[in-house]
């Protein structure tokens, strides 16, 4: 059972990866690059699917609110090209994993700023029974493929 609702759920992530992201910056030894490239990698289409199977669904119904909706999947869209081209390479290009970082804030920005905030006010969504449904499922994806 969460503790915590769907929309915190989520922003822990985006906080993780925001770590990854600063660790990915200090680190040297390009095996150390590559190791945390695709750790975030891993973790943004982990994410990203979650939102997209459960969370986008369930905000959408509550609001009604198409337009946060299409413009969250062409951002997704774009974070998708972007880790297509950090694991296609043999190691991370720091000018690639910069554009993904900058994509992936702007995405985090915007769940803070429109989407969290109007899923809370929802009549009708329950984002602690969401938030159990995204854990489950995040589990699932994590333990199919291990970073």
């Amino acid at each position: 059972m969460a503790q915590q609702d769907a929309c915190t759920l989520l922003d822990d992530d985006h906080n993780k990866v925001a770590r990854l992201f600063q660790q990915f910056k200090a680190a040297h030894q390009p095996n150390e690059k590559r190791m945390l490239a695709q750790q975030i990698c891993h973790e943004l289409t982990v994410h990203t699917q979650i939102e997209e199977e459960i969370f986008y669904p369930a905000f959408q119904q509550a609001t009604g609110d198409e337009s946060l909706i299409q413009e969250s999947n062409r951002e997704h869209q774009e974070a998708r090209e972007l880790i297509a081209k950090v694991e296609g390479n043999p190691q991370p290009d720091d000018r690639v994993m910069l554009e993904l970082e900058d994509a992936v804030l702007h995405h985090v920005n915007d769940e803070r700023e429109k989407m969290f905030p109007k899923a809370r006010k929802a009549q009708g969504l329950d984002l602690f029974q969401l938030a159990d449904r995204l854990e489950q499922r995040k589990s699932e994806l994590m333990a199919a493929h291990p970073a």
